[in-house]
Formats: structure tokens, C-alpha cells, sequence
């Protein structure tokens, strides 16, 4: 998704491979629902449950949830006593194992949850369902539709029989069985869905939809595909959902067959969810091609392994579901457009969560276990993304890929912990997982690794190198234990291989190891091929040398070089390692390592990006707490070292932007590690730094009178303003420096943002 209120009992369920398990069983397990909803009245519901369950144990009474107006029940055909509630029926008489009928009768309208997602939406021109509400305790809003017990564990196969509005017709979960419309023009389908699934995975919807209906082929057979749409082109439609034929193959040759029948996707104005063969789709994804569209797309397909067919046994262990699913979408831009694409992709997403979840979710925290109000986090979602695209680099692709078809395949339509996943692929793969679960499941924060090749020990051969590494922990004061660290290493000129990989193993806090290479190496960089996910972000770049800049996002620096040359750069969300001299008061959180193959020149330049939390989203959380007494700019400097082995110093730079955002621009750059600082200037014998100013005149603006901005750049720049609330109010791109310009504001105070790759301003303009 996008956007276990019972007396229970713990056993140890042995998976059919031999992996052991923790897994909570309910008292009652529910059999069958067989479903009747008439939505004929279009904002109304009226529903008859006819629930199939029997006794786990023995006990008294079990219930039933549901949030709309119950008007009778009857247990094996016989009416309850007066005063019987759905919450408590007696099972008097009734032996275990022994099945039964539980029917219910209800009516209702709208039932959302007060975030407005989750629930049974009436509308004028759609019904549909969301499974999940947020701000819901369980999470799980199957109770919203129908008559059920409403967890995680409880599955159960579905018939939903659907009457619809006057000329409408039904998308439902499962397969379509029947369909035909009376004299009143009322469509009644019947639906079926199998496999067990717990009841926030069933979906229901009407509406006058338009279908496009395909067939995708895959590895293990051919899945129709239909998906419902109110508005758009059927061309722009089909487009959106062609990455399946590619996408769906490689799901199966990573994570086994689909089991699921169709492959069904609506068009819902709320968001997105995972409903078995009927996913809730944003309605501005439907006929999309843009990179959130088919990242969607491709994550609400993937819960059809993570989710669906293995279910996290609680909510605490929700990155099982999420975090499986937002993997799935690096692994489907991988099928889709390659690895370079889907590496870049997951490197964007790594340097957001580096900076920003710990601050969205309050703080550092642990996969397992997550807190309820951050079950649908971004600590579930994007740090989960990452622990499994971890696991995929440590274990090795073709080992994890080959555990997780047997872990869909051992624990298929069952439930899952943190436990149990671990334990699993300890098995299936023969490495023990417990260290690494211990510091990335079960564990906050993250590790950085601080690589750097130190001078070869006495003895060794020409092509033998020496590599120290030191880890700390980000968020946390825990350490890493069996750490698989990848190095690649890069040649000197003159050889026939151009680089090579490495991984140091080692238990601790740092370790020095030797390697032979094919080659006398240049310098090595920590993790190129985007395997785990550290501290840190990589930028790399082959500059031509011909004086034109090149923006390493990931890594928030920009290059430019004389003579051209080789580039990788390292930017760690870490406070920079080794003492600062006398006269820095403070420094970021983060440092730069900046290595390559080049001929330093003094005309080389690079920019290096600092933001304070501004509300600009790009750069939210980038330089939290380091700028938080607003300094004068004259105290912020660039410290530099070339390695452990040399102090930190101050070089001279020259600021792009305010004090609060922007570049701090070096000239001759030189291989080494960076990070920022405030200072006492006097105390290290700094020069104070150049700015880079902006005006708007006039100011205040008259009615109709044009704008002019004068910038001391001869780049071209854009123009945003932006009311008091922050909205976004007129925007142009291409400006340059004493340009009129003839925004069309109301009177009122504005501010003024001026960008480009090298500067960021911003200054306060008012119109009369």
C-alpha cells in the first residue's frame, strides 16, 4: 500500500523446509465469507455475510467485526436470542474443528476513517473499498465492508455476489464467475477468490468503468490483466501498464509464480492499496508514465508475493509487507530500463531516507517493532526498501533470489515475523543472518564504513594493497557485527583490467586487510555497484574536461575540471572522522570523500551543497542542527584532510547563496575528504568568503510594473515565488540577470527564490 483485537495463543509453526517461526493463532478461524453487498442504492449499502468458521478451542463465545448497522444474525439457520451481539456469539454445543454458519444481515452508507483513506467509499460517481485505515487500531479495515475477524492471521477464501447502480458495473477481487444485468439495468456479478487472504485484502468497487482488458506472459503461465478506469485515453492506459510484460516475468524469476489468477488494477481518487486481483490505483497514476506512476504500479503488483502471499504475523513487522513491496519497484525499473536506471534510482531514494526519516518518524527507529502510529512510516516503507536490497548485496543475488522463491514457496498464504524471515534464509542460503538482523531488523539507525587504502605492509608485492576500515554507527551506538564490506578498486594507467572487486569480511569496529590485484590500483571506493545500504551515497562521473559543469546529486556536489579525469564521490550522512583543530565550534553530520583519477588544476572547481530545513523539500533535513543559531556566513568554512594521516585544515572558498542555502564553491580541488564547520575565522586565520547577492527592484512592486532580478551569475536561473503559506504562486525557467519579468501577483508579501546548479537565494518581494 501507498498512502489483533482477540485472545491469542503462541506456537512455533515449523515451515516445510525445516525453518522455525513464531506465529499468534486466533481461537476461531474463519473458513469461507460468502458475501452479497446490494449497492444498487448508490450511496447506500445493504449486505447479507453468510461466514463459515470453526473452533480452534474451545470457548464461549466468538465475535465478529463490523462497523455498520446490524439488522439480524442467525447461527445454522436459527435466529440468535434477543440481546446477542455480533461482538460475543455463544458456541455452546459446538466441538472443535466442528465447522459452522454465522449470517448476518446489515445496512449502511460511507464508513472512512477519520484520515479519509481507509473504509467503504459512497460516491456520485464511484463506490470502492480501501482495506487499510490509518489512523485505525488494528490497522486492518475489512470490518468497513463486511461482517468478519478483522487481523492479519485470520484468512479465509471469498464469494462476493455484487448488485450495482443502474447502468454501473462491479471490479471485485478474485475471479469473475458470472455476470448479467436485470430489466432495471442493474448489473449482478459473483466473484470468487480461492486462495485464503486475510479481509483488508478484499476489494469491491462500481462504477461506470471503462475496461481495458490484456494478457500478460510470464514464466509460469499466461494472467489477464483488466484495469478499470473512469477517465483518460484507453492508448495512455495501455502505455501505463506495458512495463508488466517485462516486470511480472522477472517478479517470478525472483520471487516465484504468481499465484494469484489476474492481475487486476481501478482508478480511486485516495490512493493506492494491494486488494488480491483488484489493487487500488491513484487515479492520476492510471494513465501514467512518469516515474511515481510506474514505481506505483510496480510496488502494488509486488505486495501480490510480499503481503499477500506472506503476511507479516503483526503490524510491528509491516516492512515485511511495505518494505518488500517498495523493493519490488527498484526490481522492476531493473526489468523494465536496466540496472544503471533502477542503481540511480535506489541511490536517490537511500540519500532521502539517510536524511529525512528519522526526522519524519520522530527518530532512529528499528524495523521490528515499529511503534503503531509509524506502522505505515517511512521507516517501514523506504528503510524496509533498503534492508532488502541489503540482503540481496550481502547474501549475493543468485543465492537471495533462490531463498526467497523458497520462502514464498514454504510459507505461502501463511503469516511471517522478523524471526522468521531471518531463520529462513539463514537456512535456505547457509549464512547465518543474526548479526546482520540483530543491527538492521532489530536495530535503529544505520553503519558507515570509512574506507581508505593505507600504505602496504612491508613485504608485500606491487599489486598488494592494504585497506583499513573503521565503522560507526548513524542513530545508533550499536555495532555491526559480520560485516561484508564491497570494495572496487581502480587501476593505474597501463593495465589491461581497469578495475576489480573485493569484499572484506571482518567482525568489529575496524579492520586492516591485504588484497592482491590484477593491477597496481589508483584508489578504491566503498560499495560502487550500489549493493548495501550504509551511510552513504555515491556520485560518479567521467568529466570530459571542457569546462562544463556536472551535478552529482546523490553525493549534493557539482563538478567541473581543466583536464578531465575520473570521479567518484562519497557522501556519508556521518560526523567526519579525526580531531578538528583549535577554533571549530561544531561541524555537519555528514562528509564528503572525494576520489578519481585526474591531474589536479587549479582551475578544477567544486561545489559543495549545505542547506539548513527550510521547507523547500529538495534539500529538507540536509544540515538539520548544524545551522541552528543562524551564524553569521563568515563562520561557516569547508575543512579539509587528504587522509587520516593529515589533520583537518580550512580551505578558502567562495559562498553561492545566502547564509542559510547554498554552494560553498572550491577552487583546486584535490583528492580527500570534506565536510563543513563553523568557526572561530580569527582563531584559524580564514579570510572571510565571497557572496553572491540578489536584488529585486522595484521593490515594493507596483501594479503592472515589471520585475527586474539582478544575480552576480551569468548563468541562467529560475524564478519561483512563493505566498506566506508556501505555495507556490508563479514560476519561470531560462531567467538571466536583469531580465524584466511580469509575474501576476495579488498585493500581499511574497518571497523570491533564485537557483541554479550554483547558487540558491531567496529574498522577500512585496506587491501593492
Amino acid at each position: 500500500m501507498k498512502a489483533l483485537r482477540t485472545f491469542s495463543i503462541l506456537i512455533l509453526t515449523l515451515l516445510g523446509s525445516g525453518a522455525v517461526h513464531a506465529q499468534t493463532v486466533d481461537s476461531v478461524d474463519v473458513v469461507d465469507y460468502d458475501i452479497a453487498l446490494d449497492l444498487s442504492g448508490g450511496n447506500t449499502l445493504r449486505g447479507h455475510a453468510d461466514v463459515t468458521m470453526k473452533l480452534l478451542r474451545p470457548c464461549p463465545t466468538v465475535g465478529l467485526e463490523l462497523l455498520h448497522t446490524v439488522d439480524s444474525i442467525k447461527m445454522d439457520g436459527v435466529a440468535v436470542p434477543a440481546g446477542t451481539t455480533l461482538a460475543a456469539l455463544p458456541t455452546a454445543g459446538r466441538q472443535t474443528g466442528e465447522a459452522f454458519h454465522v449470517e448476518v444481515w446489515y445496512h449502511g452508507g460511507s464508513m472512512v476513517e477519520s484520515y479519509g483513506f481507509g473504509g467503504m467509499h459512497l460516491d456520485n460517481t464511484l463506490s470502492y473499498n480501501l482495506g487499510v485505515g490509518f489512523n485505525t487500531d488494528p490497522h486492518v479495515y475489512g470490518r468497513s465492508l463486511f461482517p468478519c475477524r478483522d487481523n492479519l492471521t485470520d484468512k479465509a477464501s471469498y464469494t462476493l455476489r455484487i448488485a450495482t447502480k443502474t447502468g454501473w458495473t462491479a471490479e471485485c477481487s478474485g475471479m469473475r464467475q458470472s455476470v448479467e444485468t436485470d430489466t432495471a439495468g442493474c448489473e449482478h456479478s459473483v466473484w470468487r477468490i480461492a486462495q485464503p487472504v486475510p479481509t483488508y485484502l478484499v476489494g469491491v468497487s462500481q462504477s461506470s468503468w471503462s475496461r481495458v482488458e490484456d494478457t500478460i506472459h510470464s514464466l509460469y503461465g499466461d494472467y489477464p490483466l483488466t484495469v478499470g478506469y473512469r477517465t483518460g485515453r484507453e492508448s495512455n492506459v495501455r502505455q501505463a501498464f506495458a512495463q508488466l510484460d517485462s516486470v511480472v516475468p522477472r517478479y517470478e524469476q525472483c520471487f516465484g509464480p504468481y499465484r494469484w489468477n489476474r492481475i487486476g488494477y481501478i482508478a480511486t481518487p485516495e490512493g493506492s492499496m494491494e486488494h488480491v486481483n483488484n489493487i487500488a490505483l491513484a487515479q492520476s497514476f492510471i494513465a501514467s508514465t512518469t516515474e511515481r506512476a510506474q514505481t506505483t504500479i510496480a510496488h502494488e503488483l509486488g505486495h501480490a508475493w510480499f503481503g499477500n502471499l506472506i503476511t507479516c504475523s503483526e503490524g510491528e513487522d509491516m516492512w515485511i509487507n511495505e518494505g518488500g513491496a517498495s523493493f519490488c519497484s527498484e526490481v522492476a525499473m531493473e526489468a523494465a530500463l536496466g540496472r544503471e536506471t533502477s542503481d540511480d534510482y535506489y541511490q536517490r531514494w537511500l540519500e532521502s531516507v539517510l536524511r529525512t526519516t528519522h526526522i519524519t518518524d520522530g527518530t532512529y527507529r528499528a524495523l521490528h517493532g515499529v511503534p503503531h502510529q509509524y506502522t505505515y512510516g517511512s521507516t517501514t516503507y523506504d528503510k524496509g526498501w533498503m534492508v532488502w536490497h541489503s540482503l540481496r548485496g550481502y547474501l549475493g543475488e543468485e543465492r537471495f533470489y533462490s531463498a526467497l522463491n523458497r520462502l514464498m514457496a514454504s510459507c505461502a498464504f501463511g503469516n511471517i515475523d522478523a524471526y522468521g524471515v531471518r531463520d529462513s534464509l539463514s537456512l535456505y542460503t547457509g549464512v547465518d543472518l543474526t548479526a546482520f538482523f540483530d543491527f538492521h531488523v532489530f536495530g535503529p539507525g544505520f553503519v558507515d564504513y570509512h574506507v581508505e587504502m593505507a600504505t602496504p605492509e612491508e613485504g608485500c608485492l606491487e599489486n598488494e594493497v592494504e585497506v583499513h576500515i573503521r565503522q560507526q554507527g548513524v542513530g545508533t551506538t550499536n555495532v555491526m557485527q559480520q560485516n561484508r564490506v564491497p570494495l572496487t578498486f581502480y587501476a593505474r594507467p597501463g593495465f589491461d583490467s581497469t578495475s576489480c572487486k573485493r569484499v572484506a569480511v571482518f567482525d568489529g569496529e575496524e579492520t586492516r586487510q591485504v588484497f592482491s590485484l590484477p593491477f597496481v590500483p589508483a584508489f578504491c571506493v566503498l560499495d560502487a555497484d550500489c549493493e548495501f545500504s550504509d551511510a552513504a551515497t555515491i556520485g560518479s562521473e567521467d568529466l570530459m574536461g571542457d569546462g562544463a559543469s556536472y551535478n552529482l546529486p546523490t553525493a549534493h556536489m557539482r563538478l567541473k575540471t581543466a583536464n578531465g579525469g575520473h570521479f567518484v564521490v562519497e557522501h556519508h550522512y556521518a560526523k567526519p572522522l579525526g580531531d578538528m583543530p583549535g577554533g571549530v565550534k561544531r561541524t555537519t553530520g555528514r562528509y564528503w570523500i572525494v576520489r578519481g583519477d585526474w591531474q589536479p588544476d587549479s582551475n578544477d572547481q567544486a561545489w559543495f551543497r549545505f542547506a539548513r530545513t527550510n521547507g523547500n523539500g529538495t534539500y529538507d533535513g540536509l544540515d538539520r542542527g548544524f545551522l541552528h543559531q543562524r551564524p553569521s556566513a563568515d563562520s561557516l568554512a569547508l575543512m579539509y584532510r587528504r587522509d587520516s594521516r593529515q589533520g583537518w585544515h580550512a580551505v578558502s572558498f567562495t559562498h553561492d547563496g545566502d547564509q542559510n542555502n547554498g554552494y560553498m564553491t572550491l577552487r583546486g580541488l584535490l583528492p580527500g575528504e570534506y565536510t563543513l564547520a563553523i568557526v572561530d575565522r580569527e582563531n584559524l586565520g580564514i579570510a572571510r568568503p565571497e557572496y553572491t547577492e540578489v536584488q529585486l527592484f522595484p521593490n515594493p512592486l507596483q501594479p503592472g510594473q515589471p520585475l527586474t532580478v539582478e544575480v552576480a551569475s551569468e548563468e541562467a536561473f529560475e524564478v519561483t515565488i512563493f505566498d506566506l503559506g508556501g505555495r507556490q504562486v508563479w514560476h519561470q525557467t531560462g531567467c538571466r540577470s536583469g531580465q524584466k519579468l511580469s509575474p501576476a501577483l495579488a498585493k500581499g508579501t511574497y518571497f523570491v527564490r533564485i537557483e541554479n546548479n550554483f547558487i540558491s537565494l531567496q529574498s522577500k518581494l512585496i506587491q501593492l
